[in-house]
């Protein structure tokens, strides 16, 4: 990224000394003379013309050059943003792919976002908490069981939150628990 603006900044430069020399070529053929006294123009208005319809050309296709290469590196600048936003995204998603090991305090609640995985370590710890706007129960995927509000969860059980529509745990006791996923703490 770098190479590209040095080398528009050498561009620009190179195209700035060529413009202000084919300028100064403009202004100074008019001017000279033929050293014999004749009176006559050395370079006729032809010439001049022709020189100066092939400058005119040569600015505006390095100039289209040049607008060309800017609209590159605007896109550049583009693509750089998106993939810093997707390796964000993609952090954050593999740090919600990994069991957290959380201390939930006595009478605290964690409820689950969609597919959140919780295992309860401490033995009696925790028991299972359905809001009543919940639609079914927490699913254990280590017996195959539902388990309604208020069951005692078992120690070391994979559950499983299907929906993240108020359905999670209740500790007991101060209790460890592994969770992968999203979750809050009420």
């Amino acid at each position: 990224m770098k190479e590209l603006k040095s080398l528009i900044k050498k561009r620009h430069i190179f195209i700035l000394v060529a413009f202000i020399c084919c300028f100064a070529l403009l202004q100074l053929a008019p001017a000279a003379r033929a050293e014999s006294g004749s009176g006559r123009v050395i370079y006729d208005s032809t010439y001049i013309d022709k020189l100066e319809a092939t400058l005119r050309s040569l600015i505006q296709s390095t100039g289209d050059d040049l607008k060309k290469q800017m609209s590159a590196s605007a896109s550049n600048t583009n693509l750089e943003k998106k993939l810093s936003d997707t390796e964000k995204e993609l952090a954050a998603l593999k740090e919600s792919m990994v069991f957290k090991i959380v201390k939930l305090p006595a009478g605290k609640i964690m409820l689950g976002d969609s597919s959140a995985e919780i295992i309860v370590r401490t033995k009696g710890g925790a028991t299972a908490y359905i809001e009543k706007t919940a639609s079914g129960g927490l699913s254990n995927l280590i017996s195959g069981k539902d388990l309604k509000n208020g069951e005692v969860i078992p120690d070391n059980q994979l559950l499983l939150v299907p929906n993240g529509d108020g359905r999670g745990i209740k500790a007991s006791k101060d209790s460890y628990v592994m969770v992968k996923g999203i979750y809050t703490i009420k």
